[in-house]
C-alpha cells in the first residue's frame, strides 16, 4: 500500500490481509455495483418519461398550432380591413384557421354567443303570458265567435273550458289580420308547457299562455335543456364554418348577417354555401349581386343564383345530405335548401323565420344564424301578398369566410 510521510513523499509499506478483510472488500464491491444498476434503473426511467412527454408536447403543438393556426388573439384595428368591393365588409387578415377553444374566448375576433337554455318558471302561475308570440295547437274553441275583454279572461275561459291547455288572445286594437281585438282562442296540447319554446317574433299582435303543472313544466325544463345542449353541441363542432352575407335594402347602408354551416351533418350543402361565398371554383359561383326574390312574411327569405347550377358540382346539381334532412324546421334563423324536388340542390337557400315543420324531410338544414338575425327580419319585412318583395329589394353586396372551426 502506500502512505503520505510529513514531507509529502510517497512511501510504500506491506499490508497484511487477513479473510475477514477480503469478505468486506467483496461486500462493499457488489454493494456499489448494485447502485450503479440502480442509478441506471432509474435513468432508464427519466428518459423514458422525458420521451413520452416530448411526444405529447409535439402532438398538442401539431393540432393546436400547426394544423388549427394560430391562438387567438385580441383584434386590433390592422386585423379589420375595409374593402371597397364589397360595400363596406371587412374581411379579417388573422389566420382563418382557429382553436375550437376560441368560440368561447372573449379574446377572440369572432364569437359564437349561444344563449342560455330556456326555463320555464315553476312557479309563475298557469297565466303567464307570452307576448308577441302565437302559441300552436288543435282548436277547441275558435277565436272568430268568442271575445274577451283581457288575456287574463281569456286564460280563465281555458281554464273552464274542458281540453283546454293553450290560449292564443288578440292585443291588437285594430284587430289581427281577420280577426277582431279580443279574440280568444282555446287550443290544446300535450304538453303545454313546452309552448313557451316558441319564439317571440316581431309585428306578432297575439299573446298566448298555457295551464300546464309543475311535473309538466320540470318535464319541459328537462326537454328545454337536452334540445339546448345537442343545439350547441351542432353549432360549434369542428370543420364548420363561420360565414357571412352583406345585404343592403334599396341600396341603403349594409348590414351583415353571419350564419355557422353544419359541415359535418351536412357537408355537401355546407360546402356549396361556402364556395359561393368566396367564388370557388370560379368567380361566377358567387351570391354577390343575387336577390331575395321569395319572401314569405314570417316564414322564410329566399335567395339564390339562376346563372349557374351548384360550385359543389359545377353545371349539375347535388344531392340531399341525409343528416341535414333529418333535421327539424323548428325556429327561426335555420338556414335551408331550395329545391325542386328530392337530389335536386343548386344554388338558392332561404333563412326561416319561423318554425315550418311541413318543411321537414323535404329539404335539408345546413346552418343557421349566429348574428344579426335582426336584419333577416328587415329582409322579411318585405314580403307582398304574392310572395315577391313588394315593399323594397334586398341584394347581396358581399360575401366570405370569417373563420374554420
Amino acid at each position: 500500500g502506500k502512505h503520505t510521510t510529513r514531507d509529502g513523499h510517497f512511501t510504500t509499506r506491506r499490508v497484511s490481509t487477513s479473510s475477514s478483510s477480503l469478505a468486506l472488500s467483496a461486500h462493499e464491491s457488489m454493494a456499489r455495483q448494485y447502485d450503479r444498476r440502480h442509478d441506471a434503473r432509474w435513468l432508464i426511467r427519466f428518459i423514458r418519461v422525458a420521451t413520452v412527454c416530448g411526444i405529447l408536447t409535439s402532438v398538442w403543438y401539431f393540432t393546436h398550432v400547426v394544423r388549427l393556426g394560430h391562438p387567438p388573439r385580441r383584434a386590433s384595428a390592422s386585423s379589420i380591413v375595409f374593402d371597397d368591393s364589397t360595400l363596406g365588409g371587412h374581411r379579417d387578415e388573422s389566420p382563418r384557421m382557429r382553436p375550437r377553444s376560441a368560440l368561447m374566448d372573449a379574446t377572440s375576433t369572432h364569437m359564437l354567443k349561444s344563449p342560455p337554455p330556456f326555463q320555464l318558471d315553476v312557479g309563475q302561475g298557469t297565466c303567464a303570458q307570452s307576448v308577441a308570440s302565437e302559441f300552436a295547437g288543435d282548436v277547441v274553441k275558435w277565436g272568430s265567435n268568442h271575445i274577451t275583454s283581457t288575456a287574463a279572461e281569456c286564460c280563465a275561459a281555458c281554464g273552464n273550458t274542458e281540453r283546454c291547455t293553450v290560449w292564443v288572445w288578440c292585443s291588437e286594437r285594430g284587430g289581427c289580420g281577420s280577426e277582431k281585438f279580443g279574440a280568444c282562442w282555446l287550443k290544446r296540447q300535450a304538453n303545454a308547457a313546452l309552448a313557451y319554446e316558441m319564439p317571440i317574433l316581431p309585428r306578432v299582435p297575439w299573446i298566448s299562455g298555457a295551464l300546464y303543472t309543475t311535473e309538466e313544466a320540470i318535464e319541459a325544463n328537462s326537454i328545454f335543456q337536452a334540445r339546448f345542449s345537442e343545439r350547441k353541441a351542432r353549432r360549434e363542432a369542428r370543420g364548420n364554418h363561420l360565414v357571412y352575407l352583406d345585404v343592403s335594402i334599396d341600396n341603403a347602408a349594409v348590414k351583415r348577417i353571419e350564419f355557422i354551416l353544419y359541415s359535418t351533418i351536412s357537408p355537401l350543402a355546407a360546402e356549396n354555401f361556402r364556395r359561393m361565398c368566396v367564388g370557388e371554383p370560379e368567380a361566377k359561383y358567387t351570391w354577390v349581386g343575387a336577390t331575395f326574390y321569395r319572401i314569405l312574411d314570417k316564414f322564410i327569405d329566399q335567395s339564390g343564383v339562376n346563372s349557374v347550377q351548384s360550385a359543389v358540382h359545377p353545371g349539375a346539381s347535388f344531392d340531399d345530405d341525409k343528416g341535414g334532412l333529418q333535421l327539424k324546421h323548428d325556429r327561426v334563423g335555420l338556414l335551408s335548401l331550395a329545391n325542386s324536388g328530392p337530389n335536386t340542390n343548386t344554388g338558392h337557400f332561404s333563412i326561416v323565420m319561423a318554425p315550418a315543420p311541413h318543411l321537414d324531410g323535404k329539404y335539408v338544414v345546413f346552418g343557421e344564424v349566429v348574428s344579426g338575425i335582426e336584419h333577416a327580419w328587415d329582409i322579411n319585412a318585405l314580403a307582398g301578398a304574392s310572395g315577391s318583395p313588394s315593399r323594397g329589394v334586398a341584394t347581396i353586396t358581399g360575401a366570405g369566410v370569417l373563420e374554420t372551426l
